[in-house]
Formats: C-alpha cells, sequence, structure tokens
C-alpha cells in the first residue's frame, strides 16, 4: 500500500483505503453515505480526475472512487499482468466488497469497459448510468484502430513515448479543449503515482489493450459487455467532450446502445471532469435520481418517457 503525501490528502479529503482483489491491494476512495455510486477511471488518471466533480456533490450518496490495478494508489503490477479480463476480475472483487446490490455507476474512458464488466462480473444491479467519452461497444469486422492506440502497438516507438517521455500525461493538454483545466497542481497530482519509472507501465498497458483486429484478446469480453448494455433498460446519461481527438467518433454508437439516454454534449476534449465539471454533477444527480423506476418498465417505455421530460 502507497502512503498518500499530505498535500494529495488536503486536495482530496475523503476517506481513503484498500481493498484486496485476488492478491492485489486497490484504493479505494469515498465521500458520502447512502445508495454507492461507483465512479471509474480510465488511462492514463487515477481517482483524482473526480475532484471537482466529488465537490460539487453532496453526501446524499456514498460516492465511491477506485484506483484501477496499476494506477493511482493501488498495487502496480508489470506490463504482461494487464488484459480486460483481469481488470475486470479486479473489479468483481472491489464489486463484491459492497454489501448492496443495486449500484449507480459514472464510467470514463476504459473505466466504461472495466468498470461495467466488473459489476455484471459481481453480479450488480447497475441503476443509474453515467457514460463519458468511453468505448463501450465492442470493434466490428472492418474497424481502423485510432491514431493513438495504433501509436501504442509500435514496439520501440511506444516504449520511449508512453515511458520514457510519460505521454500522454505529460501532454494532457493537447487532450484538452480547455486550456486552464490541467494547471501545475493538477499535472503534479496526476503524475505523482508514476514519478517512478518502474511503476510507468500501465498508461501503455491500457492503450495496447485496445483492439487492433477482430483476433485482439479484448474483443470477446467486449462483445459480451456489448450485448449485457443491450439488456440495460435503467436510467442513463451520456457526457460528451465534443472536441475529443480520440474518441469524438464513438458518441453516436454510444447513443444507439443506451437509446435511453439524454445526451449533453460539452465543449470539453477527452477529460470532462476536468474541463466541464458542471455538466457531469447535473447528470449524476439525474441517473441516480431515478431510482423509484419500475423494474418491470421496458426500454421503449423508459425511452418515451424520458424524452417527454
Amino acid at each position: 500500500m502507497k502512503k498518500i503525501p499530505n498535500w494529495l490528502m488536503q486536495e482530496l479529503p475523503y476517506k481513503h483505503s484498500w481493498i484486496d482483489v485476488n492478491g492485489k491491494n486497490m484504493h479505494i476512495m469515498e465521500k458520502g453515505e447512502g445508495k454507492p455510486i461507483v465512479m471509474v477511471h480510465g488511462n492514463p488518471m487515477w481517482g483524482y480526475l473526480y475532484k471537482k466533480v466529488l465537490k460539487g456533490l453532496d453526501n446524499s450518496h456514498k460516492y465511491i472512487i477506485p484506483d484501477l490495478i496499476g494506477f493511482g494508489f493501488s498495487d502496480k503490477i508489470k506490463l504482461n499482468e494487464h488484459s480486460l479480463e483481469a481488470h475486470s476480475k479486479w473489479m468483481a472483487e472491489f464489486f463484491l466488497s459492497i454489501k448492496e446490490e443495486k449500484i449507480g455507476l459514472v464510467v470514463h474512458d476504459w473505466g466504461g469497459m472495466i468498470g461495467i464488466a466488473g459489476a455484471m462480473k459481481a453480479g450488480k444491479k447497475i441503476d443509474g448510468l453515467v457514460v463519458m467519452n468511453t468505448a463501450i461497444t465492442a470493434p466490428k469486422d472492418g474497424f481502423k484502430p485510432t491514431w493513438f492506440h495504433s501509436l501504442s502497438q509500435m514496439p520501440i516507438i511506444s516504449n520511449l513515448l508512453f515511458r520514457g517521455l510519460n505521454f500522454p500525461l505529460s501532454f494532457l493538454h493537447r487532450f484538452a479543449n480547455t486550456p486552464e483545466s490541467f494547471d501545475q497542481k493538477a499535472m503534479k497530482a496526476y503524475k505523482y503515482p508514476f514519478r517512478n519509472f518502474k511503476d510507468n507501465c500501465g498508461p501503455l498497458a491500457l492503450a495496447r489493450m485496445v483492439p487492433n483486429s477482430m483476433h485482439h484478446p479484448s474483443v470477446p469480453l467486449e462483445q459480451e459487455i456489448e450485448e449485457y448494455l443491450k439488456e440495460y433498460n435503467g436510467p442513463a446519461q451520456i457526457v460528451w467532450g465534443m472536441n475529443d481527438p480520440v474518441m469524438w467518433k464513438l458518441r453516436r454508437r454510444t447513443s444507439r446502445l443506451l437509446p435511453q439516454a439524454k445526451v449533453v454534449k460539452t465543449t470539453a476534449g477527452h477529460f470532462v471532469q476536468e474541463e466541464t465539471p458542471d455538466e457531469v454533477i447535473a447528470a449524476i444527480n439525474k441517473a441516480v435520481s431515478y431510482t423509484h423506476l419500475r423494474a418491470h418498465e421496458t426500454k421503449a417505455n423508459l425511452v418515451c418517457r424520458l424524452l417527454l421530460e
């Protein structure tokens, strides 16, 4: 377990703890009491990504933010230990530590696939879903990987960039549309868990976890997750940074998978929690407020009702 420095504790004045997930220590941050709302970060971030969002939420729910294994203050692992299957199992163990059956879920980037897979494998009922700039649909035949993920597959170049030059962490402003979002204090916080070379393989590993062909090992589980979400008829919100240089194409596909979701288009780049936190806060409050929905309500009925509201 890693000691969190005082300057970070002052910025994140919440409950911090660690739980064992299949032999790895996962760092957890919590605020509030009540219905559990889990917020999962993606690549190359950690729970600090939700700092502005947490500050704007009241204590009427229990907000739980885990650091993915290999990120933040969770245990660091070797490059070849990362896989979607492994992360989904660690996340399932995390969800099993939550006693409630129903949970709200807020996901971004790789937090989408990993978070949803973990809830699915743990048998939790998702009761409110907020999706932000992520891929929660599986690739289809003939797809082309993005420039970012193609770059991660180039052996020598990717190691130099991701590990030697700390890409993309040192270049977060390139993925933003609001320049002042990543100030000096925020950059210090994001970089801190990866300050040692031996600990910084996570961003490269997660970039390589993105399929570059239909034979990639992530594809079968991604297909399973997409099928699982097709059956989800609960409340949902989509908050999308329209200036995302990597995932800008995926909004429409996400909307088709979650037709009941209201789509909130923002001026942000990839990291909407940093750039447009108010929109994220509003979406969370909206999604988790529908806890009174009848379990048997069909997706078609839910779509109609939400559109009328």
